[in-house]
């Protein structure tokens, strides 16, 4: 069985004046963008009781290649993390909002099939971490590690892709042809994630 149902964050933004509103929403599940009349925006992201992100809140973040976040220090917002959207992001934010304007609530249920799907393991750059090195030599498949299958890129071992980038170990049916050796940034992948979202529409045309 490959579907999974995952319950997700919805985007909504929110004038300052609403503030009230924006925090609620956040605290309820969702994230939240503040527009401020200069057309500036902020995101107000939920953090778990050991103060860090919440999981799809960081990945929301890398999805933005962004990796350093504030905290709300006063006022309603307090303990929310704050980040500020840079220009370059803009439209990707209000691209997620517009998405979610159909859920009407704070989280929205999504089913997804990744045995339907694959799209994460298309046009992707999957960085091999030394232990996933280790873990092909310990399994005797040496071979993973030849030209065949992996190039340097940025000064970090990758998952090669073919010609049509897709993943070498993309087998028909979406199956993956090393399942039990993939690496780990296959491992932790997160359904639902806004990374698994963009892939989604970006490789497969699919809105969840």
């Amino acid at each position: 069985m490959s579907v999974t149902v995952v319950v997700r964050p919805v985007w909504r933004s929110f004038h300052p004046k609403f503030l009230a509103n924006a925090v609620a929403h956040v605290r309820s599940g969702g994230f939240s963008v503040l527009l401020f009349d200069n057309g500036k925006r902020k995101l107000l992201l939920p953090r778990g009781r050991d103060g860090k992100l919440t999981d799809p809140a960081l990945w929301a973040l890398l999805a933005l290649d962004v990796r350093r976040w504030g905290t709300a220090r006063s006022g309603p917002a307090k303990g929310l993390a704050s980040v500020r959207v840079r220009p370059i992001d803009e439209g990707i934010v209000e691209e997620w909002c517009d998405r979610d304007a159909r859920h009407p609530r704070s989280t929205a249920r999504v089913r997804l099939d990744c045995l339907a799907c694959g799209a994460c393991c298309r046009d992707n750059r999957v960085v091999l971490e030394p232990w996933d090195l280790a873990a092909f030599r310990r399994a005797g498949r040496p071979d993973l590690l030849s030209r065949d299958y992996v190039r340097t890129s940025k000064g970090k071992v990758v998952l090669k892709l073919d010609a049509r980038k897709r993943c070498l170990h993309l087998a028909p049916k979406n199956l993956c042809r090393i399942y039990e050796l993939r690496p780990y940034n296959c491992s932790v992948f997160p359904v639902g994630s806004e990374a698994c979202l963009a892939a989604r529409k970006d490789t497969l045309g699919i809105v969840d």
